[in-house]
């Protein structure tokens, strides 16, 4: 009989709490194993073993492990019994080789120096980067290969195959582009005749490489043409993000698979005040705004800054404290100086990382607002999650985010440095606005759930098998 094989490598392989494109497969893995039971089959890509099925009790653990924002790898059993540990990111196993040197320096003189080395993670990324490129384009000097030939022709047959049989559905929610040999799942496809679904997030790195590290234009159109050539579906986070991946896909000359919109999950998990950290509630105090977003040159943290380094200079007092969640990424490392020696923010912004579930939870629902002034977004998360706890939103006015908003939140061009700083300070200062903002979100947004994303994909998968309907849950 055939089976759904639900892909589970990315979510293996993290060690912080869930975020973006992790969110969506843990969400996934989870709707599997309450709701499919045996239905679903779990598997794990590993670059020199091919596809290694998973134990449904690992995902479980797994799910288990991020949730409780736990820091510790999984481990999870071989196909022949032993302990097999997924490879994690090299950045972050450097950063663990480094941590460990350091704890055995005094505590104060060891987290100051990993502090300064975190500072400057952009710069070890790259040159890792620039190694694997340099490896890459010395494989290619070695076996040239013709760059208009269909992916099919690039066939590299030196792995164990793969788990899947004829008919089965395998579902990639992950972090392909980083983790996954698409030649390799090409030719298994061919030899077993299983189909295949992928996601589409954004292409961003395409259409706006300058918001990326490095020189990502090239990668990712490669990427997105050969996962055209090894899709039979695809499904994408919005009408936006569909919409430019069709186009791209046109523009290369690819097979163009159908695609479905999914809407991603915006429900905050309950929690209780005696989950939340202490040090999260001392350190943003009673009158905050919050923006939830990893901290890289896309999200436009920046805008933020000036806007209220704009109010300081203006003699604006009682300013709230400005929240931004979210790890440092790429290209921030002066805007993170700025931060720290500019004298007019200094107890004005505070960062917080690694945050747990319940803690986010808890901000959401405190928060006077938040915000949003991403410059470009495959859907907009945080803007749903916002009004899923009830908070009224400032948000950018550009490519999907007015989807996730809808007209429940003020949209602001991403640039206009004063206008925000004019709204910021509008919004602080007229509670009675907020509050019945916050009244219409209660009565008018109905907040997609993570059951329904969830699904939406394997009622997808369903219809490839020829069983059930491809109708989302709830619907």
């Amino acid at each position: 009989m055939s089976k759904i094989w639900f892909d589970v490598t990315s979510i293996l392989q993290w060690n912080r709490p869930a975020v973006g494109v992790i969110r969506v497969e843990a969400e996934c893995a989870k709707y599997a194993l309450d709701q499919l039971g045996s239905g679903v089959e779990f598997c794990r890509f590993d670059r020199h073993a091919g596809y290694i099925k998973v134990p449904a009790s690992d995902v479980r653990q797994t799910i288990d492990r991020i949730g409780h924002a736990h820091q510790t790898p999984v481990v999870s059993p071989a196909m022949d019994g032993t302990l097999a540990r997924p490879a994690l990111p090299l950045i972050i196993r450097l950063a663990i080789v480094v941590k460990r040197g350091l704890s055995k320096l005094p505590r104060g003189i060891g987290e100051s120096i990993f502090r300064s080395l975190s500072l400057r993670r952009e710069a070890a990324e790259a040159g890792i980067n620039g190694l694997r490129e340099f490896r890459r384009a010395f494989g290619a000097l070695r076996r040239p290969v013709g760059r208009t030939a269909p992916l099919l022709a690039r066939l590299t047959p030196d792995m164990a195959n793969a788990p899947f049989s004829k008919g089965d559905v395998y579902i990639s929610l992950g972090l392909d582009w980083d983790q996954k040999n698409l030649v390799y799942i090409a030719e298994q496809k061919e030899l077993l005749g299983f189909r295949a679904i992928f996601c589409c997030y954004d292409v961003i790195p395409v259409k706006y490489p300058h918001l990326c590290v490095g020189d990502v234009a090239a990668k990712f159109a490669h990427y997105f043409a050969d996962l055209a050539w090894c899709a039979d579906e695809f499904v994408s986070i919005s009408e936006c993000s569909k919409r430019d991946l069709l186009a791209l896909l046109n523009e290369l000359g690819t097979p163009v698979p159908e695609t479905t919109v999914i809407k991603l999950g915006s429900h905050l998990p309950a929690s209780n005040d005696s989950d939340v950290s202490h040090h999260t509630k001392e350190a943003v105090g009673d009158r905050f705004i919050l923006f939830v977003s990893t901290i890289e040159r896309r999200k436009n943290h920046e805008t933020l800054y000036r806007a209220y380094t704009r109010l300081v200079d203006k003699g604006v007092k009682n300013l709230p404290k400005l929240v931004f969640v979210g790890m440092p990424g790429w290209g921030v490392n002066d805007f993170l100086a700025d931060l720290r020696f500019d004298g007019r923010v200094k107890n004005r912004v505070e960062m917080l990382t690694n945050v747990s579930d319940a803690d986010l939870t808890w901000l959401y629902k405190n928060a006077l607002f938040t915000v949003f002034p991403s410059l470009y977004e495959g859907w907009g998360l945080a803007v749903a999650e916002s009004l899923s706890a009830g908070k009224f939103c400032l948000a950018s006015n550009v490519a999907s985010i007015p989807e996730a908003g809808g007209d429940l939140v003020e949209y602001l061009d991403p640039w206009d440095v004063e206008k925000w700083a004019e709204r910021l300070e509008w919004y602080f200062n007229n509670p009675k606005a907020l509050s019945e903002a916050e009244k219409r979100i209660g009565k008018e947004y109905n907040a997609p759930r993570w059951e329904n994303t969830a699904g939406t994909v394997f009622g997808r998968a369903e219809a490839l098998l020829g069983i059930g309907t491809a109708n989302p849950v709830g619907d």
